[in-house]
């Protein structure tokens, strides 16, 4: 019996042994775990904050980001709007798990609300902006604002960091009223209660799509500077603060996050309206070691941006002049560039406001002793046109009436060769525009013979036109005028 009893309580020692290392295999077992996508388990959801600016696409986006990011650990999540500052203790009091997107919590803030843990990999960063209704108005920084006396300044209330960094920098003569979120605050600008509005651009400028404020000439005035926002989360999920940044890191290198952005303006504004355009220009060419865009390239990238800040997708074709003005007069096309205003025009076509202004200048060989200073002197001389091309009222008269010797051609690029063939004397073309092309058709050497003379025949305003076949195209022209006005404004 004595021996059963001691092989007994031996057996008992040797189990109990093993589970100090058990419970360390466990522990690192879950360390392990902790740092890598989990197995998807059935809990119930978390469910952040998130706040109620007025911004849907900025919403979407976020849910869009967390339910793929907790998804990778193991959970479902949801979230509930709330105002800026009732988040912060609802979150802290664990009654929801956690906040969406909050800035760096000062010490004080920290000390406040002491259970929130900052998750370490930032969700997105965004642009603290100015907006204004008022062209004068411009800021490069916090210190700038003190610059305008009298005036008052919202900004969403509940913000810390906005809070804080409004008293820090106003000035005496300022007020500030703080909006409920940023579609309050936006209506207050428009109705002129107030003279500046603070806040960060992805939200505004999505909102400013909306509309109620698409023609408001709502402007950028200028940053304040790059804010990165952070998950926080309740002491009681501390423990997926490490795994959750290391989520949004991969999700980031995946690029997830971007293409979650973009579904999301899709989700909420439709998907973009294709506008084709034609044009006489050469196909841009890709930027040279220097990074000097071609004069095609800078025309095109107007176009393009501002019609994408409309929610419009544009297409070039590139044609022969003549043949892209008559696609878009015809309304096989949505319309074309670059065209100078006239009377005649207006019968067809929708004019944008002025695209680019640019000098339509002589080319002509070094080797040519081609000068003029007025019209009549170009009487000796063979111009080379461009069939479709209308360039200064009296030089196009002069060309139409014979006045003036010319022979027409299909493009830019025949006139060149037939500058170097000896046919004609000399070329009207945009300034920059023609030298792009010269560096592109001919080799070094050759394009060296060339030269303009320095008298420009005309500064000329250019212009996209749409087609007046197209009955939307009296909307579209609207939109892209409110869009070209936001990139100038925006421009630095």
């Amino acid at each position: 019996m004595a021996i059963i009893k001691a092989v007994f309580i031996l057996w008992i020692s040797l189990v109990c042994s093993l589970f100090p290392l058990a419970a360390d295999g466990s522990a690192a077992q879950e360390k392990v775990a902790a740092h890598r996508p989990l197995e998807h388990i059935d809990r119930e959801p978390i469910v952040f904050a998130m706040s109620n600016l007025g911004c849907g696409m900025c919403n979407r986006a976020m849910e869009l980001c967390y339910k793929e990011a907790f998804s990778r650990l193991g959970y479902t999540f949801a979230y509930n709007l709330y105002p800026l500052k009732r988040s912060l203790p609802e979150s802290n009091a664990g009654r929801i798990d956690g906040e969406c997107a909050r800035g760096w919590m000062t010490p004080a803030l920290q000390k406040e609300y002491p259970n929130l843990i900052q998750v370490k990999e930032p969700i997105w960063e965004s642009h603290l902006c100015v907006y204004s209704t008022s062209a004068d108005i411009r800021v490069d920084g916090w210190q700038d604002l003190k610059k305008y006396e009298n005036i008052v300044i919202g900004f969403s209330k509940g913000g810390g960091y906005l809070d804080r960094m409004v008293r820090q920098y106003r000035s005496k003569s300022q007020a500030f009223y703080g909006a409920m979120n940023y579609t309050q605050g936006l209506r207050m600008l428009v109705s002129k209660r107030i003279e500046m509005f603070l806040g960060f651009s992805d939200a505004i400028d999505s909102i400013l799509k909306e509309k109620e404020f698409r023609h408001k000439d709502i402007y950028n005035a200028g940053s304040l500077g790059t804010l990165p926002f952070y998950p926080y989360l309740n002491k009681k999920y501390a423990h997926l603060a490490e795994p959750l940044a290391s989520v949004l890191e991969q999700m980031k290198n995946e690029h997830l996050i971007d293409k979650y952005v973009l579904r999301a303006q899709k989700e909420v504004f439709g998907p973009a309206r294709k506008i084709t355009i034609s044009t006489g220009l050469r196909p841009p060419q890709t930027p040279s070691r220097n990074f000097e865009p071609s004069f095609s390239n800078k025309v095109e990238d107007i176009v393009t941006r501002a019609f994408a800040l409309e929610n419009y997708q544009v297409s070039f074709i590139f044609r022969s002049r003549l043949s892209a003005f008559n696609m878009a007069k015809d309304g096989l096309v949505d319309g074309t560039i670059l065209w100078k205003k006239t009377q005649s025009r207006n019968d067809d076509f929708y004019f944008s406001t002025p695209l680019i202004a640019a000098d339509i200048v002589f080319f002509h060989l070094k080797s040519n002793k081609f000068d003029w200073q007025q019209l009549d002197d170009l009487g000796r001389y063979r111009a080379g046109i461009v069939e479709g091309m209308r360039y200064e009222d009296l030089f196009d008269a002069a060309i139409f009436s014979d006045r003036l010797l010319s022979q027409t051609a299909e493009n830019e690029e025949a006139n060149f060769r037939k500058l170097i063939s000896g046919e004609i004397d000399y070329m009207p073309v945009i300034l920059e525009s023609g030298y792009d092309t010269i560096k592109e058709i001919f080799p070094k050497k050759t394009a060296a013979l060339f030269t303009h003379h320095p008298k420009p025949l005309i500064r000329q305003n250019f212009y996209l036109i749409l087609s007046k076949q197209i009955k939307e195209n009296q909307k579209i022209i609207a939109d892209f005028n409110h869009g070209h006005h936001s990139l100038r404004q925006s421009a630095p």
